[in-house]
């Protein structure tokens, strides 16, 4: 093996198990950009906390944009809840919940993922390239039926 292949070949296990253990979050390594770690991070200026509005069905409980452990979480808490449906999603959109509705709710957001239960606590992590004070809203929306189920202001 060439010194240069070692080199990268251990440049590359460093990153990879720096990534692993949270040293740096890796979307591109090459050789020449693997000693540049990537650092972005969705960041919110303070933690931001609220309760839903109904669109067509009522959400229960609170939400919150809280930074932890380097990441920007959207969390609903203990007592989430609401009513069950097919293809429930989390959209961060840029409007706010009363200027959208269940065919407009997907323009212009960023999915940030399948809601993972209809009650409880739960965490979704806000995109590390996300400005997020280019959002009004997060949204829970039917996407296979464009339905919205409700949203908060953010």
């Amino acid at each position: 093996m060439t010194n240069f292949k070692k080199s990268r070949s251990m440049i590359v296990t460093t990153a990879a198990t720096l990534a692993v253990f949270g040293g740096f979050s890796v979307t591109s390594l090459t050789a020449a950009n693997a000693a540049e770690p990537v650092t972005t991070v969705a960041m919110v200026d303070k933690a931001q906390a609220g309760t839903f509005t109904k669109a067509t069905f009522g959400i229960k409980g609170e939400w919150q944009i809280l930074q932890q452990n380097g990441q920007t979480i959207f969390r609903l808490n203990d007592k989430f809840k609401t009513k069950n449906g097919p293809d429930l999603k989390l959209f961060l959109s840029p409007k706010k919940v009363s200027a959208v509705t269940g065919e407009t709710a997907t323009q212009g957001a960023v999915r940030l993922g399948v809601l993972k239960s209809n009650k409880g606590t739960q965490d979704y992590v806000i995109p590390a390239n996300v400005d997020l004070s280019q959002f009004g809203s997060i949204l829970i929306h039917c996407e296979a039926y464009s339905k919205l189920w409700g949203g908060a202001d953010i």
